[in-house]
């Protein structure tokens, strides 16, 4: 019995959203945490972490808006809407990072005079 290669398929790299690849990049060299992998959407980059020291981690990285959505049964989402650091090129891509957070939950002095609900 004698050895065959086997045809390899045409190897083509699978595109990556450059958006999501300059993200990708910020997370690694700032080592920010993250609990899901990003997901790209019209208005920017989405990140949910899983906690508020984790979120006040994002913020402290990259600064930026954080807004807090109504409370609802007990619970709100709060969310930093902040930039990656600049690229190459000078341009920078929005990121959305979310966190719920229950109420009386250990909440960040830098977050408590976001937007009340």
């Amino acid at each position: 019995m004698s050895a065959q290669p086997i045809p390899l398929r045409s190897a083509k790299a699978p595109k990556i959203d450059p958006q999501l690849a300059a993200v990708e990049a910020a997370i690694d060299y700032l080592m920010l945490p993250t609990v899901r992998p990003p997901l790209v959407r019209e208005d920017g980059v989405h990140v949910v972490v899983a906690d508020g020291e984790q979120f006040a981690q994002w913020t402290y990285a990259l600064g930026g808006d954080v807004n807090r959505a109504p409370a609802l049964d007990g619970a709100s989402l709060w969310t930093l809407r902040t930039e990656s650091p600049q690229r190459a090129d000078g341009s920078t891509v929005r990121i959305r990072v979310h966190v719920a957070l229950v109420h009386d939950e250990f909440v960040p002095a830098e977050f408590r005079g976001a937007a009340s609900a």
